[in-house]
């Protein structure tokens, strides 16, 4: 019986007076890829927020990986964040006036391998996306695409086997978006990565393992 990598009971989250999210329940599996979708104000990305520790929920129970997930401004927070969760952003979140390398290399910061190894970490990841010889250049001269697959390299060569990944795809064009999704699905599954993506791409969502629809609250 495989085990569950996140956990969602009773979920409630407000912005003021308004509930975003009420009494919302998920079971995920470990190497699970999952799409939530929904209505534009339903919540999704608030999701996201709450189980990476950014934003603070209201009520309800939530575990990561069995475990009770800890208070936001925590220690353990931190050590959650920086050993289990990896991000996704559909800007990327990359550092434009820096190099390929040394975004990856930020990223691994907390990764226990010599400057060396990490070096051929990254060389051996990028040649895995398709982009081993951009890794000395600077991020603002790539494409978006390119963009985009450094920072699921960055996903693969961070810890963490939990992958929250808010519209990956979101800033591509039709094919690209289509031929990123398809990497990020390939590159999680073989890591034994497990995804939660937020998507409003219906045809993105169905090669999803699982298509979870979040329903908007009119409270």
């Amino acid at each position: 019986m495989k085990q569950n990598a996140i956990e969602v009971t009773g979920l409630n989250k407000k912005f003021g007076n308004r509930h975003i999210i009420e009494n919302f329940n998920l079971e995920i599996e470990k190497g699970e890829f999952v799409a939530i979708v929904g209505p534009s104000g339903c919540g999704k990305s608030t999701l996201l927020n709450v189980l990476g520790m950014l934003e603070k929920y209201d009520g309800g129970k939530i575990k990561i990986n069995g475990k009770k997930l800890p208070e936001i401004n925590s220690k353990a927070a931190t050590m959650v964040r920086r050993n289990v969760i990896n991000y996704l952003f559909q800007n990327y979140a990359l550092i434009d006036n820096e190099t390929v390398e040394k975004n990856l290399l930020i990223a691994m910061e907390f990764v226990n391998k010599s400057h060396k190894e990490k070096i051929n970490m990254i060389s051996k990841t990028l040649d895995y996306v398709g982009l081993k010889h951009l890794q000395k250049e600077v991020v603002n001269t790539l494409s978006g695409g390119e963009q985009q697959r450094v920072a699921l390299a960055r996903t693969i060569l961070k810890p963490g086997n939990i992958v929250l990944a808010d519209e990956p795809t979101g800033s591509l064009d039709p094919k690209s978006s289509d031929n990123a999704f398809g990497l990020i699905k390939q590159l999680c599954k073989e890591n034994g990565k497990t995804v939660v993506m937020v998507t409003h791409n219906m045809e993105l969502a169905k090669r999803a393992d699982r298509i979870v629809e979040m329903p908007l609250i009119r409270k």
